[in-house]
């Protein structure tokens, strides 16, 4: 019991220094993102976006969706008749995100299970594994997806943690290592996606995992 409510803790204090981060740089975040990717974002978010076969119609959930840099693509692919959910734990950066009458926003952790089962057509995570360093986000969405929804998560390969500060990124480094999230992702998925692909962009330094449920 102590342990699990220290670990409660320690998440929380975790969750909050993320959040203060995204918060703080929520003004600058979009130019940031082009200029650490050369101007590539917009086309693995593109990538990304085809992945996941939208149709006119669908409902969409995108998960730590920030800003809304994937907003674009996806309401143009769902259109008038589609519906679309972000998520992202900053508040910060959900205040800079896109208005659409097609579009909810709601503030939350990428691991809340805040969706009824089966509520989306598709689902898009973008660089929030290596950010959260919580790959427990896997199962809520995994429920909150349709049998037959299509999944696609884009993530980098640099060291996790690494957009936070080198401070953050190394005492995780030197805590546990450098993970391969990319593959225990991918294990996690298997029992529960058919028809995994990972294609990679920018060098082999952005990856894009994509299936549909079982």
């Amino acid at each position: 019991m102590v342990r699990l409510l220290l670990l409660r803790i320690i998440l929380k204090i975790f969750c909050n220094r993320i959040r203060d981060t995204y918060d703080a740089r929520a003004g600058r975040y979009d130019a940031l993102v082009r200029m650490l990717s050369l101007g590539g974002d917009s086309e693995y978010r593109r990538q990304a976006v085809a992945a996941l076969r939208l149709r006119p119609g669908d409902r969409v959930l995108d998960v730590g969706c920030g800003t809304g840099l994937n907003f674009r693509w996806i309401l143009k692919a769902v259109g008038p008749a589609g519906r679309m959910v972000g998520t992202d734990l900053s508040y910060g950066m959900l205040r800079r995100a896109l208005r659409h009458p097609n579009l909810r926003l709601v503030q939350a952790t990428a691991s809340r299970d805040i969706f009824k089962p089966a509520s989306f057509d598709a689902i898009l995570s973008t660089y929030v594994i290596t950010t959260l360093l919580d790959q427990e986000m896997i199962a809520p969405i995994l429920g909150a997806l349709k049998p037959g929804g299509r999944l696609v998560i884009a993530d980098d390969t640099l060291p996790p943690g690494w957009f936070i500060g080198p401070g953050f990124m190394a005492r995780h480094l030197l805590k546990q290592g450098w993970p391969d999230l990319r593959g225990r992702t991918l294990r996690m998925l298997r029992p529960w996606v058919a028809d995994l692909r990972v294609t990679h962009c920018h060098l082999g330094m952005i990856y894009i995992i994509s299936g549909t449920k079982r």
